[in-house]
């Protein structure tokens, strides 16, 4: 099938499209534990990862590790909380998206600080 082909037309963006973001199995099932056992790693890594670099600073790192630990409880809280499976998945992408970009921008920071020598 060819793009011309596609049902609908070349962009449908109905509520049956696979092929949106939206509407992925991760984002329509509603199974807790596909969020929250992926979650828990990235959480522990993350917060591993800005603990070792507490030898090189002190604000950055506790600044990720606290943001990474909010979004993770927020997480549990979500998953306790709300009943709705399509609003809690969504709460669940955007906390897993918090999290990676609050470890990656400080884990980036606290490097380009110790490189640079001015963090």
């Amino acid at each position: 099938m060819t793009f011309d082909q596609h049902p609908g037309g070349p962009r449908s963006g109905g509520e049956d499209d696979p092929t949106l973001v939206r509407n992925q199995p991760a984002l329509r099932t509603p199974h807790r534990r596909r969020w929250l056992i992926p979650g828990t790693i990235l959480a522990a890594v993350a917060i591993g990862m800005l603990a070792w670099t507490l030898q090189l600073q002190i604000l950055l790192p506790w600044t990720g590790i606290v943001l990474v630990g909010g979004c993770y409880l927020a997480m549990l809280v979500v998953a306790i909380v709300v009943r709705e499976p399509r609003r809690r998945d969504r709460a669940f992408a955007w906390l897993m998206a918090g999290m990676t970009v609050a470890a990656l921008l400080a884990l980036g920071l606290i490097t380009v600080g110790e490189w640079r020598g001015i963090l």
